[in-house]
């Protein structure tokens, strides 16, 4: 047993070098690398990845005369991008991990989108303005300029009733059904068990999203934070103009800067950070 523990001690040695440089994104003391995915012409919004293919759907503010959102996506391992054309205004993506189902979302309500065919079809659901789209077991959605959310769920929409008296932009679905949203005073939670809204942070909160663990991560424009299961704030990296995140099955960050898409991934290197 001792043996084993020392084993393993020297192999956790080993496994990174530790830098007093601490040159890059440091993301619990440990140094990750920027790796640029794509250039966008502006401010990529809500990022959204299809697991199954490995593309990321997120939207962007168009250069084009006429246009002032568009819709693309990204294969997360060639680096292929496309652009999708035949919605106006694309602004919110989603996706059904289990039939992988891609929604998106315009001034004029919600689409599916084929990623084979590269079709999109207009779902009659809502003609609402959509400013957020999420996925778990139902499609979530929130409208701008009014700032509800609303669950489209057997065949019917309606306002999710536990955030009737209150406003949210950005929402997602935690573990144990606790719902997580956030408008312009900050983030919050209500709590499935104790039927109470609690305040988390009152930071203004640009992307909000989950990983494949259902844990809970948020972004400001320059910070990127996690949640425990206690809903305690964990700072993972800072950078700047931050406007999108998703996280990869293998806990990489993909962030949508101003004019970039980029991973962040961990190398084999600890960086030791003094403290004040």
């Amino acid at each position: 047993m001792r043996l084993l523990i020392f084993l393993l001690t020297v192999y956790c040695t080993q496994a990174r070098v530790v830098d007093n440089e601490c040159e890059g994104v440091l993301v619990r003391n440990i140094v990750h690398e920027k790796e640029k995915l794509l250039d966008v012409d502006n401010s990529p919004y809500q990022l959204a990845i299809d697991y199954d293919t490995n593309t990321l759907f997120f939207s962007f503010t168009s250069s084009k005369e006429g246009k002032s959102f568009e819709s693309g996506y990204l294969n997360l391992k060639t680096n292929e991008f496309h652009t999708i054309d035949d919605i106006d205004g694309g602004f919110a993506n989603a996706v059904d991990a289990t039939s992988h189902t891609i929604y998106l979302g315009a001034g004029e309500g919600i689409y599916k989108f084929d990623l084979e065919s590269k079709k999109t079809e207009h779902l009659n659901i809502t003609n609402h303005n959509i400013w957020q789209l999420f996925y778990k077991n139902n499609l979530y959605y929130t409208t701008y300029p009014d700032e509800f959310v609303y669950i489209y769920k057997d065949g019917k929409v309606e306002r999710v009733p536990e955030l009737k008296d209150t406003q949210a932009m950005l929402v997602v679905i935690g573990n144990n059904n606790n719902i997580y949203f956030s408008n312009s005073s900050g983030l919050y939670v209500h709590d499935h068990e104790v039927k109470s809204i609690s305040t988390i942070v009152e930071y203004n909160i640009e992307s909000l999203t989950i990983d494949t663990n259902g844990k809970i991560y948020f972004c400001t424009d320059e910070d990127i934070y996690r949640l425990d299961d206690s809903n305690k704030v964990e700072k993972l990296a800072s950078l700047k103009q931050i406007f999108g995140l998703a996280i990869e099955k293998d806990g990489s960050l993909i962030v949508g800067l101003y004019n970039s898409i980029i991973r962040i991934k961990p190398t084999d290197k600890q960086c030791t950070v003094k403290e004040n």
